[in-house]
């Protein structure tokens, strides 16, 4: 299994946006964060997985500061239940391993994942092959 961290707030992929003229296009805060992960994931994969892989990705948030003390730390380790869905958590980070990890994210066969509060916000990924 392969396990690296992606440092900073979790981030959901952002809907496609139109332009006037009916042009399609990925917002520059996807493609950036994208461009983040591919990055870091590089570093871990030399070459593509092939056939089915697994992915865990395990989403952790800061707990705002607008909250009393006791309640942040109240809220460490238990589920977060807000925005941004897990889902589109998951979508930026498979599409950003895409050629990286794996060749396509199709070749996902099994998930896993969640959202929790802790005290440093990060994105823990691990990938392993099922073959």
């Amino acid at each position: 299994m392969i396990e690296f961290t992606i440092p900073g707030k979790p981030f959901a992929k952002q809907r496609a946006r139109m332009t006037k003229t009916g042009r399609m296009y990925t917002p520059a805060e996807t493609v950036a964060y994208e461009a983040k992960v591919r990055a870091i994931a590089r570093e871990y994969f030399p070459e593509t997985l092939a056939g089915p892989v697994f992915v865990l990705i395990s989403s952790y948030f800061e707990p705002p500061k607008s909250w009393s003390k006791s309640k942040r730390e109240a809220a460490i380790g238990k589920y977060h239940t807000q925005k941004p869905d897990n889902d589109n958590i998951r979508k930026a980070i498979l599409d950003a391993l895409n050629g990286v990890a794996f060749a396509d994210d199709c070749q996902v066969a099994r998930d896993s994942g969640g959202k929790w509060w802790a005290r440093r916000a990060q994105t823990i990924v691990c990938v392993s092959s099922l073959a």
